[in-house]
């Protein structure tokens, strides 16, 4: 992916350029001038990673703290440099601030769909490039398919990534809906929200029919999975005594677009 290089050394700051590929959305300006007080005092603590590109210092890791450090007066930074790909500057981009855990869930889901759809990656291949299981990428993605609504809230930190996850459990968007209303005017914790989904689900009638007639085994879950991190794309798998059905969920032509090429290959 990159050539490591872990000497430091110093650049004008002024000779370093955002990342096109940071897959951080916003950076809040209250937050940049809480970091340029810090770096007035103690400095900047840590070397920013960055690549060098035709187009100059690319920064990999540490776009905040250099923008922090512009704001605190600074004219020199050390970094480490590192010779490295378009691939490798969003999946090292990726990496470190997933380390740091500076993505908000949104924006690790997006990142992680960018590495499938600009490179072609399974979610399992993702998940090896970011110390995460092929399932959790999975369930990440899955994030994108919240109504506007709880994005919003996700992004607004009025739900957690573990309430999103189980209301991603209730695929009509109306008792989403319904349930992101419910947490929040009673402060559900993620548990109580598990719950909620669950009597929702019964009470519409949606999944005790489905779990009656079909095995969810740990072996059908696993196949699942599998052929989720293969596709890309949500999978269920209905297996039965009498047989069963595979179904391929996409919500786009762009989705199932992807869908046929990575089974054609």
């Amino acid at each position: 992916m990159e050539v490591e290089n872990t000497e430091a050394t110093e650049l004008d700051i002024d000779a370093l350029q955002p990342n096109p590929l940071q897959p951080r959305g916003q950076i809040l300006p209250d937050t940049l001038v809480e970091l340029a007080e810090s770096i007035r005092e103690h400095g900047v603590l840590e070397p920013l990673i960055v690549a060098k590109t035709p187009a100059g210092y690319q920064i990999i890791a540490g776009e905040r703290r250099w923008r922090a450090a512009k704001l605190a007066g600074l004219t020199r930074l050390s970094v480490i440099i590192r010779e490295t790909t378009p691939q490798g500057m969003l999946e090292m981009a990726i990496v470190e601030n997933v380390q740091r855990v500076d993505l908000n869930p949104l924006e690790r889901s997006q990142a992680y769909k960018r590495l499938i759809d600009e490179f072609g990656l399974t979610a399992t291949e993702v998940g090896q490039r970011v110390g995460k299981s092929g399932p959790y990428v999975s369930n990440t993605l899955r994030l994108l398919e919240l109504p506007d609504a709880l994005k919003d809230g996700l992004l607004s930190s009025s739900i957690t990534e573990g309430h999103a996850k189980a209301l991603l459990g209730l695929e009509d968007i109306n008792l989403m809906l319904q349930a992101y209303k419910q947490i929040l005017s009673e402060n559900l914790g993620v548990r109580s929200t598990e719950e909620l989904v669950r009597r929702l689900k019964s009470a519409s009638d949606i999944k005790p029919r489905t779990a009656r007639e079909y095995e969810h085994t740990p072996d059908v879950a696993r196949v699942e999975e599998e052929i989720a991190s293969s596709t890309g794309c949500k999978t269920k798998l209905l297996k039965s005594s009498r047989g069963g059905r595979l179904l391929l969920i996409f919500k786009t032509d762009e989705e199932l677009a992807n869908i046929y090429r990575r089974l054609t290959v």
